[in-house]
């Protein structure tokens, strides 16, 4: 019994270690900003592209802060990760559900199968030759499969 909990508190302070170095490098959808982040929002590094710089404080701003908020995202969720490796499934579903969810779960969208294109339209109809009227008035005897 001594044998598994010190198994144990060599995994949580192992644990620890790596979850004080986990960092995630993220570059903006844009491509325009790199940023590297902790878990715990500390920004390790930041590369603008000279683009950027051109478009004025407001957007370099922005640009940043959303990149920022990405790659602490990414640092937070490999966190998870590790947290659930080392301590299993179970515990790791306890700290969600104190914690919330992880950052990637809490928006993760289904996948929403594509929108089908209407079908073409058919053809325009062409209209049939009128059927002409039969000036016998002996329509009794007359086969009605033999017209066309």
């Amino acid at each position: 019994m001594a044998a598994v909990n010190e198994e144990r508190l060599q995994a949580v302070e192992r644990l620890q270690r790596d979850l004080a170095v986990t960092a995630e490098t993220v570059e903006h959808p844009n491509g325009l900003c790199m940023v590297t982040a902790t878990a715990t929002g500390e920004l390790r590094a930041v590369h603008l592209h000279p683009a950027l710089l051109s478009q004025g404080a407001r957007a370099v701003g922005q640009v940043v802060t959303e990149t920022a908020r990405l790659a602490t995202n990414a640092a937070v969720q490999t966190s998870f990760n590790k947290m659930a490796l080392a301590l299993g499934d179970g515990m790791a579903i306890n700290v969600e559900a104190i914690a919330g969810d992880s950052p990637f779960r809490a928006t993760w969208n289904p996948v929403v199968p594509p929108v089908v294109a209407a079908p073409e339209a058919a053809a325009p109809r062409q209209r049939r030759t009128p059927r002409v009227d039969d000036p016998d008035e002996d329509a009794f005897f007359e086969n009605p499969f033999g017209r066309r």
